[in-house]
């Protein structure tokens, strides 16, 4: 759903997120649901992944999100109406809304396409237009031949998971499978929030969903920029490029405890060095009070624990700040990694054009017409315009949509975000450190080097 004045926000209508120690809920839902109770609404908590001892810890870490989860007569249910009233009550701190967060590539059409059947060119895309669109790539994978050199620098990407290509068939160096308590994390596992159901199709449109493949574009962004790494595709979101926010939270807070572990036993083989979302929401009413939102203080542990995060900024030619690139602020907390958010660049170093701006906009990477790796098994109903036989040999125009070849052309910070996090995962290669106070000086270097951020 959309708040009223809410421009391009989106929500979900029977949840909200709620920050607070697990001994604070039982208080905070009495006060929650006397308001609730008023609308002719019911509350009760849902834990969203898996958390271990954090309230325990030395290290400065968020109280873990809950989704609350709201129940009633369905003309009644909306998280937004329930909000407003808790704020006009006092009583929403730590309460915020389940966002819908989408992906960010820039998708208006298929690029270099002449048209079809005598519809012109411009209702598919055109030159420069920046969408998806089947490429030809002769170069190795470029990890092959990588010589074991310590330590190879881990990169999650939790995006639509990773899929079929020759680059991607060793699950030591790339894979969607990530688990924790021998619990798989994201929409497939059994720690997600309130995922988003699969997209309905429709039998007679074999029309290719508008994100298929985003997942493995970016793993292959960062394969060609850091072949050393190794990736972690968690699947959070179908190829409609639509996850909430309590899905993601879910795998993010489980994803914090295996990191919180990792740093506290000093077992270097299950650190994470970079965290990279091209994904985000526009916020209903930005202001301060978004320090306090359950994604930011997520995001702000991973730094406390030694991970980069990186953000796309987001493809509206706007200032309007698209989170979580929108918490970007620089270097602010010496115990702090600062997440950067990231715009575009067209191959000739020109901001692109989609690319949105403002203060918030760390850095940019090229982002417009990348080549990256596509799932072999997409084929989408799109036809080549002429084919025919000759000679015992078929003959035919570019298919628009059959990525069998493995690879593609595409457009959106997206994809600038993952160039970045490739350049830090880079720049920590081979690092074993793995005391938190090891990791902050790393991943600080690493910042330095890559961003000219000098720690505080």
């Amino acid at each position: 759903m959309v708040p009223p004045g809410g421009g391009a926000t989106s929500y979900v209508a029977d949840s909200l997120l709620l920050s607070a120690w697990p001994g604070e809920i039982p208080g905070r839902l009495e006060s929650i649901n006397k308001v609730a109770g008023e609308l002719g609404m019911k509350v009760e908590a849902q834990p969203l992944g898996i958390v271990l001892e954090w309230e325990r810890s030395k290290v400065k870490l968020p109280p873990p999100a809950s989704r609350l989860v709201l129940h009633g007569d369905v003309e009644e249910v909306d998280a937004w109406r329930l909000l407003g009233r808790l704020a006009k009550t006092g009583a929403d701190a730590g309460v915020a809304l389940d966002h819908a967060m989408v992906a960010t590539p820039y998708y208006a059409g298929v690029p270099y396409y002449a048209g079809v059947g005598g519809v012109p060119a411009t209702s598919y895309g055109s030159p420069g237009m920046g969408g998806r669109s089947p490429v030809s790539v002769v170069l190795p994978d470029p990890a092959a031949g990588i010589r074991d050199a310590g330590r190879t620098p881990v990169v999650v990407v939790p995006d639509t998971g990773l899929q079929e290509h020759p680059w991607f068939q060793d699950p030591a160096t790339a894979t969607s499978e990530v688990y924790l308590e021998g619990q798989l994390l994201g929409r497939y596992g059994t720690v997600g929030g309130s995922a988003t159901p699969e997209p309905v199709r429709n039998p007679l449109d074999g029309t290719l969903l508008p994100f298929a493949g985003h997942g493995t574009f970016i793993a292959g962004i960062i394969r060609q920029r850091c072949p050393e790494a190794r990736i972690l595709g968690i699947p959070v979101m179908a190829d409609d490029g639509v996850v909430s926010e309590s899905c993601l939270i879910a795998t993010l807070q489980s994803l914090l405890t295996l990191q919180h572990e990792a740093v506290a036993t000093g077992d270097a083989t299950n650190l994470i060095d970079v965290l990279s979302l091209s994904l985000g929401y526009y916020h209903e009413a930005p202001g301060d009070h978004l320090a306090d939102a359950p994604l930011r203080l997520m995001l702000e542990g991973f730094g406390r624990l030694g991970v980069m995060v990186v953000a796309s900024a987001g493809n509206h030619s706007t200032t309007a700040p698209m989170y979580p690139a929108g918490f970007a602020d620089g270097p602010a907390d010496p115990a702090l990694l600062p997440l950067a958010g990231v715009g575009a660049l067209n191959p000739d170093g020109t901001v692109a054009y989609f690319s949105n701006a403002g203060p918030w906009v760390s850095c940019h990477r090229p982002g417009a017409a990348l080549v990256s790796t596509m799932p072999t098994h997409l084929r989408g109903d799109r036809q080549m315009i002429a084919a025919l036989q000759d000679s015992g040999m078929a003959r035919a125009t570019l298919d628009p949509d059959d990525y069998s070849g493995g690879f593609g052309i595409w457009s959106g910070t997206s994809f600038a975000g993952p160039v970045l996090a490739a350049e830090l995962a880079r720049s920590v290669a081979g690092s074993t450190a793995a005391g938190l106070a090891e990791r902050l000086e790393t991943g600080w270097k690493a910042l330095e080097n890559t961003l000219g951020w000098e720690r505080p």
